[in-house]
């Protein structure tokens, strides 16, 4: 294979010709702390030191939706932090961003506050309110028109991800509209395969940050062990996902079950919280009779079944040794019960 027919190579210079085309832009790499998002944010790297351009400013932006697999959250929080130690020779041009839903829009908040149902097929509001809110919030606050968001997608991953790749002009280049205003997204492993993307994090030296044997232990614990035995120089083979440990969309949490099995027994607990949530989910006892808007069926949680919820997550808390729901939260959940014409109760805050 010639160098110029190498994928990571194509990709790497695909993107110095786009930073070099908008030299100008805040570039905004969307960072999950996966695969995806990691050899995106190796191939910008690289590309930016051929660029030979100096961009106004970079930001790597991490969503915390509050429930995220709390191995992979770890893994990400302090990540981010020696990245941007480890980057700090491009001065004030780069910097790292936490971003979090609005109070309000938060997943305990809507489930014990309001008595929503959690997340499922037909009814996932759990994405837009968690991870698309706050990043457009955050997007609507620069210059929409000169910001241009690295995300790590690819082709082949679903049917309606193609057609929707096939509608632009450029299959590297897309339009997002937020708001009154329309930004750039810009995907640099769009053409590449999981082999090929493990590749990247793996041959690519920037960030020295990430360690890629360490990621890799992470999916190879989530998607099991492989099939078949592999050569030591074969690219990995885990290609599992990192899911919110609350994620009741899927039938089973397969990944977090593999990854007690590989080792990861701090997220035991957290496991049969979920599978406890699904099953209470079902249970048409808990819920009203009536939907907020009147109309019959089943609507939100009733208060009891809201309360035995937030006795769940408080035994959540003690065995897991963490904030899950923090004091803000709370303090608006009291308020929401409130609404519902329940008188406000003592909340369990030692923990505030």
């Amino acid at each position: 294979m010639s160098l110029i027919e190498d994928p990571i190579l194509h990709a790497i210079e695909i993107t110095t010709l786009a930073i070099r085309a908008r030299s100008d832009a805040h570039w905004v790499i969307a960072f999950s702390g996966g695969k995806d998002s990691t050899a995106s944010l190796k191939i910008f790297l690289a590309a930016y030191k051929r660029s030979n351009v100096s961009i106004p400013k970079i930001t790597v932006i991490y969503c915390d939706t509050g429930v995220e697999n709390p191995v992979l959250d770890a893994y990400v929080r302090g990540l981010l932090v020696e990245v941007e130690n480890e980057v700090s020779n491009l001065g004030h041009r780069f910097e790292t961003r936490l971003l979090k839903a609005p109070l309000q829009d938060r997943f305990f908040v809507r489930i014990i506050g309001r008595g929503y149902p959690p997340p499922t097929n037909n009814f996932r509001w759990c994405t837009t309110g968690l991870r698309i809110k706050p990043v457009s919030a955050f997007i609507e606050k620069q210059d929409p028109r000169n910001t241009v968001v690295v995300l790590g997608l690819r082709k082949s991953e679903s049917d309606q991800r193609d057609r929707s790749l096939a509608r632009s002009e450029s299959l590297y280049w897309q339009k997002q509209r937020e708001g009154k205003g329309e930004y750039d997204l810009f995907l640099p492993i769009v053409e590449l395969d999981v082999p090929t993307v493990w590749d990247a994090i793996f041959w690519l030296d920037e960030p020295k940050a990430i360690d890629p044997k360490r990621l890799e232990r992470m999916y190879r614990g989530a998607s099991g062990e492989c099939p078949i035995i592999k050569s030591p120089q074969a690219p990995p083979c885990a290609s599992g996902r990192f899911g919110c440990w609350t994620c009741t969309v899927v039938r089973k949490d397969k990944s977090a079950k593999e990854l007690i099995k590989s080792g990861y027994s701090q997220l035991a607990p957290f496991l049969e919280f979920r599978n406890w949530l699904a099953d209470f989910r079902n249970d048409r006892s808990k819920r009203w009779n009536t939907r907020r808007s009147g109309a019959p069926g089943p609507g939100p949680f009733t208060i009891a079944a809201r309360q035995e919820i937030l006795k769940k997550v408080d035994e959540l808390e003690d065995r897991s040794g963490s904030i899950i729901i923090d004091a803000e939260e709370r303090g608006l959940i009291a308020s929401l019960w409130g609404m519902d014409h329940f008188p406000r109760l003592n909340f369990k805050n030692a923990k505030q």
